[in-house]
């Protein structure tokens, strides 16, 4: 478990997150594009209780990087951390009701989530 808090942006007055300890200590990011999709690639419904993998894509944007330590290095490694902090954020936030999710399809893609 990652140690991390809710902040906002000094400039942009955004919700963010910001690592308390560990490698990146004091990086400050926010996420964007947060997808789940619906459908498998061949249209068919997924039951995400029997799937291997959850099918979750995000991005995300660095607000602050302390230090310079997101870096060509360690950038793989972040996007992990802050990977594992998106699905502890979810699933705290689908057990106490926090969340909405966004079934409408704005585009002309396969059916997905946007959160």
């Amino acid at each position: 478990m990652h140690n991390f808090h809710y902040v906002y942006h000094k400039e942009t007055d955004e919700q963010a997150f910001r690592l308390q300890e560990g490698e990146f200590e004091g990086v400050v990011w926010t996420y964007t594009h947060v997808r789940l999709p619906l459908e498998d690639e061949n249209g068919h419904r997924l039951n995400l209780e029997e799937v291997e993998k959850i099918p979750l894509t995000f991005k995300y944007k660095v607000l602050y990087n302390k230090d310079g330590l997101v870096n060509e290095e360690t950038v793989e490694k972040f996007s992990d951390v802050v990977g594992d902090i998106l699905m502890t954020v979810i699933e705290e936030g689908l057990e106490n009701d926090k969340i909405t999710v966004d079934t409408e399809n704005r585009n002309q893609n396969s059916e997905q989530l946007d959160l």
